[in-house]
């Protein structure tokens, strides 16, 4: 049967491929990533993915977690006073002494529910009356996930998230609703544990359609396909994780990502970088997770840039 999923899978991703709809590439703000932990790998975490976040890099990543988990993150980026912030849910709270968990079947499906948001203050307007201004600029992005297992022995995962974007600048709104979905594989070789993750993000290219605003123009959301491979060594101390990143008819969406960690009883050091594969310089990125208790963990990722540096702050409690 898991076969069966997989395949078609993997066939609705190359059918689709034949009818990208030419457009801008819109919701640049929903291709930076979250979560400190993952930002400081260089964002190679598709096969890494796991508690809320993985609504966001790899929806499969949401059948390991068993607990109930929240997130949030902030980070001033590119310290230009554009706000960039974060917020999720995965998994079920405990209700007394039980822990409900809703099933398909025999199969146990975990949800998650992520949101992003940029907001831009202060941006200058000049009325039709010549009247100087400020506006704010708001952009969001709501992530319902599910993920399951689909094999126990070696370890096989799905997940689907359904996203919702929507805009506000001046007078003008904007909507579009877009789909992800993603496989994650996991076995052992050697006593080492080897993950394989495959994504695909706004499946089709997602419509962002503008209303209120001159002409209503219509905008899409690239359509990308990721493969990722982790290695998780020496009793998970060493995480060492590779992306690849490719738009499906859109160009300049390339790139390869590089991640490595450390991984301590209380703390943990990763670097990363993430390189694009046209005319475009890289970036390295670096932070820590701080976990001196199972339910709590802060994380730090520091990414420097010619625009200007940013540093991501998150937090995640587990219970």
């Amino acid at each position: 049967m898991w076969r069966k999923v997989v395949l078609a899978f993997m066939v609705s991703v190359a059918a689709l491929a034949q009818e990208v709809p030419p457009g801008v590439d819109a919701a640049s703000f929903a291709r930076i990533g979250i979560g400190g932990w993952a930002l400081s790998l260089g964002g190679a975490y598709v096969a890494l993915a796991e508690g809320p976040t993985a609504g966001y890099w790899n929806p499969a990543g949401l059948a390991n977690l068993s607990l109930f988990s929240m997130e949030g993150m902030y980070t001033n980026w590119l310290s230009a006073g554009i706000h960039y912030q974060h917020v999720g849910l995965a998994g079920y709270p405990p209700l007394g002494e039980h822990r409900p968990q809703l099933r398909l079947g025999e199969v146990p499906i975990t949800f998650a529910l992520n949101w992003l948001s940029v907001t831009v203050p202060d941006i200058p307007w000049i009325e039709e009356g010549g009247e100087f201004s400020t506006f704010t600029a708001w952009s969001n992005l709501f992530i319902l996930s599910a993920g399951w297992p689909l094999r126990e022995e070696p370890k096989l995962q799905m997940g689907v998230s359904l996203k919702i974007y929507h805009d506000r600048i001046l007078e003008g709104r904007s909507l579009g609703i877009g789909l992800d979905a993603g496989i994650l594989w996991e076995t052992t070789v050697r006593g080492q544990v080897l993950r394989v993750g495959l994504t695909t993000t706004d499946l089709g290219s997602t419509t962002i359609r503008w209303y209120g605003t001159t002409g209503n123009p219509v905008n899409y959301v690239p359509w990308l396909v990721r493969a990722g491979v982790a290695l998780l060594l020496w009793e998970n101390r060493v995480v060492l994780a590779l992306l690849g990143e490719r738009g499906v008819e859109r160009p300049r969406f390339e790139r390869i990502r590089v991640g490595a960690g450390l991984q301590f009883d209380w703390v943990s050091l990763g670097v990363g970088w993430n390189q694009p594969l046209f005319d475009e310089p890289g970036q390295w990125t670096a932070g820590l997770r701080l976990h001196p208790w199972p339910w709590a963990a802060l994380e730090y990722a520091y990414l420097p840039g010619p625009l200007g540096d940013s540093h991501w702050l998150s937090f995640r409690f587990t219970f």
